[in-house]
């Protein structure tokens, strides 16, 4: 029984070391592409027609709106790992012990 909880204990730890990691690299992807589509809408190369420029803005704003969504997909699954984990180590709890006043009104 303590192997099957060490292994079980191992892969949690792999899941969320994953999960994290999956969350980081979106997090810096989402940051990344924000200060670049923040760069393009500050500069206006010399030469480029209105049509280019607006090219530019939505190929920014495409790229970091695909960022944020993978960014919010990390974050979904993250969290459900979390809660999951929360709500397995509540059950594994004992139930609470009734109070003497809890025992008195079930009287």
């Amino acid at each position: 029984m303590a192997a099957s909880a060490a292994r079980s204990s191992s892969a949690s730890e792999n899941s969320y070391g994953s999960l994290r990691a999956d969350f980081n690299a979106a997090y810096k992807k989402m940051t990344d592409s924000s200060r670049e589509f923040n760069a393009v809408l500050m500069t206006h190369p010399a030469g480029l027609s209105a049509e280019a420029q607006q090219a530019r803005k939505d190929g920014a704003a495409r790229a970091y709106e695909d960022a944020h969504e993978q960014f919010m997909a990390a974050v979904t699954k993250l969290n459900e790992f979390m809660i999951a984990r929360i709500i397995s180590s509540r059950a594994a709890l004992p139930p609470p012990r009734l109070t003497v006043a809890r025992k008195e009104a079930a009287l």
